[in-house]
């Protein structure tokens, strides 16, 4: 606390309840009754302009110590000075993340889990308790660096509707990169830590299952955060094979990425499906705009053993190697 502020605010208080005690106590030695009632009257009337000059002392006095009090809030060193507000609310904050051109633009939180800000809100609220819906924050994946960046920065949010209100806290604009077009329009992301800002381009969009009953007893763990560059060779065919589209930009084992995932239905409500949206850091010199010649249509990506079963269709994929994440 800043004694010198208070005891500025203070004296002022105590000089007007001096004054009022004066008033009273020459109305207790007063004998004359006409001079008692002009006292009385004065003395109320003190006594009232006494009592807002006090409520106005108060109110700087509460603002004194609530500006002591943002003064001495604690913030990592080195922080953004444009994330301190967000920080100060809720230090569960690791960094921000934009989509120039779309509605993203929102704060990404850490828990010690993946599940506690699944449905609580940035103010840790349970969204179903504000707005009737599971939302929750973007969230970075509990093992990923707070501090740095991980090879794989993994956000992890769910999507509403734009007409719930609430886009700015989902993934709702991934859906939209689904479109060759809005990709070519929009490719970058923007990430930044507590401590410094990154952009990425994005070079793949994809679907895939999270249940191994639904794709041949597997499941492709895009998500794991330190991948090697040796495993990062596996990983990257597995990409190449469920792309929407070949966005004509390079992914390579020595890259850091970024991956967004949202739930989606398109292969019908019965399996459980990620859209997934990887950026791989801007290298030094590269243009952030996209030669939309090389964006092409892949319409034979690779889906879940469940959609060529339903489809009538040989799965392409069905004997392939069952890579697995390792940071060996």
């Amino acid at each position: 606390m800043n004694f010198k502020k208070l005891a500025a605010v203070l004296c002022p208080v105590f000089a007007v309840v001096t004054a009022v005690l004066t008033v009273l106590s020459v109305l207790n030695f007063t004998k004359e009754p006409d001079t008692q009632i002009q006292i009385d009257e004065k003395a109320a009337e003190f006594v009232m302009n006494a009592e807002t000059v006090t409520d106005s002392l108060s109110q700087t006095l509460a603002s004194v110590v609530s500006n002591d009090m943002k003064a001495q809030q604690s913030f990592p060193e080195g922080i953004r000075e444009e994330l301190k507000q967000a920080y100060s609310i809720n230090n569960n904050l690791v960094g921000w993340l934009s989509i120039p051109g779309t509605e993203m633009d929102t704060a990404v939180l850490q828990g010690d889990d993946n599940n506690y800000y699944l449905k609580r809100d940035f103010y840790e609220r349970y969204t179903s308790e504000t707005t009737n819906t599971n939302y929750g924050n973007l969230y970075l994946d509990y093992r990923c660096s707070d501090t740095d960046l991980s090879k794989n920065m993994v956000i992890h949010g769910h999507t509403t509707g734009k007409s719930d209100g609430i886009p700015k806290q989902s993934f709702r604009s991934l859906y939209d990169y689904r479109d060759m077009n809005h990709f070519i329009k929009n490719p970058i992301i923007r990430y930044s830590t507590l401590y410094k800002e990154y952009t990425f381009k994005i070079c793949a969009v994809f679907l895939s299952s999270t249940q191994t009953k639904d794709d041949n007893g597997y499941f492709f763990n895009y998500i794991y955060p330190d991948m090697s560059e040796g495993n990062m060779v596996g990983y990257i065919e597995q990409v190449k094979q469920r792309m929407l589209y070949d966005t004509g930009v390079s992914l390579e084992p020595t890259d850091k990425i970024i991956t967004l995932s949202t739930c989606i239905y398109d292969y019908g409500k019965s399996v459980d499906t990620r859209l997934v949206v990887v950026g791989r850091l801007l290298h030094e010199g590269e243009s952030e705009s996209i030669d939309a010649s090389l964006v092409k249509d892949n319409p034979g990506y690779r889906r879940p053993q469940v959609w060529y079963n339903r489809n009538g269709q040989t799965n392409p994929y069905k004997n392939a190697e069952k890579w697995q994440p390792s940071a060996n």
